[in-house]
């Protein structure tokens, strides 16, 4: 049997760079739900002190960990965005 697949289409496109990836615990990682209490702009800034804390410096290595910091409604506006909606 074939394994279920699902409708979900990962709105970013193919992700270029190779830059190494210094292990990170999720934990350390600031989450963002997309709450009216929240401070968009407070979240990203704690995001770029943690990246560079871990020598993520380009932008193809935060992107494949900022996915993981979207939580509850942000999350789901994420996904409604469609397949390959982010190109850069």
């Amino acid at each position: 049997m074939a394994p279920p697949t699902s409708s979900i289409k990962f709105p970013i496109g193919d992700i270029k760079g190779d830059a190494p990836m210094n292990p990170i615990l999720l934990t350390a990682l600031a989450n963002f739900n997309g709450l009216s209490t929240e401070d968009p702009n407070t979240f990203l800034f704690e995001f770029d002190i943690i990246c560079k804390g871990y020598d993520y410096i380009n932008d193809a290595q935060k992107l494949k960990i900022f996915l993981a910091t979207l939580k509850g409604t942000a999350l789901r506006w994420f996904i409604s965005l469609g397949g390959k909606s982010i190109s850069t």
